[in-house]
C-alpha cells in the first residue's frame, strides 16, 4: 500500500515511517524540511499548500495518509498563535481535502492529549468535552473539529489519535523533560525539576509503541473514531526524574529549580487509554527498557 506520512522528518514521523517500511509498505514523506540520506521518496511542502498536497496524493496513488506534521512546541504556539491556528488547524483541513479528492481509504490524524485541557474527571476518556486553554491546545482542537466535519459531511474514514507525552530516540527538544534528563545525565549533572514538580502529574509513552499503535489503527478495522494512546500510568515529574536517575544508575540526585515565567501548569493531566488497549490487547514496552534504549541511542 502507498502511504503518505506528513511530518516524516520529525521525531514521531521518522519512527512511524520506518515502522511502515519494515511492514512492507511503500512510504512517501512530506515535510517542510528534507531528511538527509532518506531511504524513501520525500517532498518539501508546506501542508497549507493544498494544491501541491493534493497533487502529490493523487499522482502517487496514496491510499493511506498518516498526518503528523504541525507545530508541536507549546511555547512557539504561545508566541505566534495565529500561525499555530493556521498550521495545526487549516493544515489538517488541507490534508483531509487531499484525501477526499484522491479517494484515500483512511486518514490517521495525530492530535494530542492536550485537546482535553483541564478536566475535573481524570483519567480523561475520549468522550470528554474538549476544553482548550492555550493557543496550542486550541489549534489542536481546530484539527479535531475538522476531522469531525469531514467524517460527517463526506463519510470519510478518519481516525484521530491522541497520545500522551512521547519520548524516545531522536527527540532532541531539550525543553522537554525526558530529553533534558538524558542530556543532564550524559553531562554528569542532576536532572532539574521545577519547585512544584512533586505535584505535577503526567503520562508518558515510548515513541516505538506509538508508531506501532498508529500502524495498528491505520491497517485494522477500528470500532471507534478517536483513540487515546496511554499506558494508564501517571507519574509526578519529581518521581519521574528520580526513576530515570535510578534506572540509568546516575550518581547525582535531581535538583530543584525555579520555573521560568509565570504560566500555570495543569496539576494532574492524565487520559484513559483503555479503549485502544482493550480493543487491540496491546502490551507496552516496559519503562525501564524504553529509557535505557532512549539514552543509549543518544549517547552510547
Amino acid at each position: 500500500m502507498n502511504v503518505l506520512i506528513t511530518g516524516h522528518s520529525g521525531f514521531l514521523g521518522d519512527h512511524t515511517a520506518k515502522y511502515f517500511i519494515d511492514k512492507g509498505h511503500k512510504v512517501f514523506g512530506l515535510s517542510r524540511s528534507i531528511r538527509q540520506n532518506c531511504e524513501y521518496q520525500q517532498y518539501a511542502c508546506d501542508i497549507l499548500d493544498k494544491n501541491k498536497v493534493s497533487q502529490i496524493v493523487s499522482e502517487k496513488f496514496i491510499r493511506l495518509i498518516i498526518h503528523i506534521a504541525g507545530k508541536p512546541i507549546v511555547a512557539d504556539c504561545d508566541k505566534d498563535p495565529f500561525n499555530a491556528f493556521m498550521t495545526n488547524g487549516l493544515g489538517t483541513a488541507s490534508i483531509l481535502e487531499a484525501a477526499k479528492f484522491a479517494g484515500c481509504e483512511k486518514t490517521v490524524v495525530v492530535e494530542t492529549d492536550k485537546v482535553y485541557g483541564f478536566q475535573e474527571e481524570v483519567p480523561t476518556k475520549e468522550t470528554a468535552i474538549l476544553n482548550p486553554n492555550s493557543p496550542y491546545e486550541f489549534s489542536k482542537v481546530l484539527a479535531t473539529q475538522f476531522c469531525d466535519f469531514y467524517r460527517k459531511q463526506y463519510l470519510m474514514d478518519i481516525v484521530s489519535v491522541r497520545p500522551v507525552n512521547i519520548f524516545g530516540a531522536g527527540d532532541f527538544s531539550y525543553s522537554r523533560v525526558i530529553p533534558k534528563a538524558m542530556k543532564c545525565i550524559w553531562e554528569g549533572t542532576g536532572i532539574p525539576v521545577y519547585e512544584e514538580g512533586d505535584n505535577i502529574f503526567r503520562d508518558f509513552i515510548y515513541v516505538k509503541d506509538v508508531a506501532e499503535m498508529i500502524y495498528i489503527l491505520a491497517t485494522k478495522k477500528t470500532k471507534h473514531q478517536s483513540y487515546n494512546l496511554s499506558s494508564n500510568s501517571s507519574i509526578s515529574i519529581g518521581n519521574l526524574a528520580k526513576n530515570i536517575t535510578k534506572i540509568l544508575k546516575h550518581d547525582i540526585a535531581p535538583i530543584t529549580v525555579r520555573k521560568p515565567g509565570n504560566y500555570k501548569e495543569i496539576p494532574y493531566q492524565s487520559i484513559d487509554g483503555t479503549r485502544f488497549n482493550e480493543e487491540f490487547k496491546y502490551k507496552f514496552t516496559p519503562f525501564d527498557v524504553a529509557i535505557k534504549e532512549t539514552y543509549n541511542s543518544h549517547f552510547i
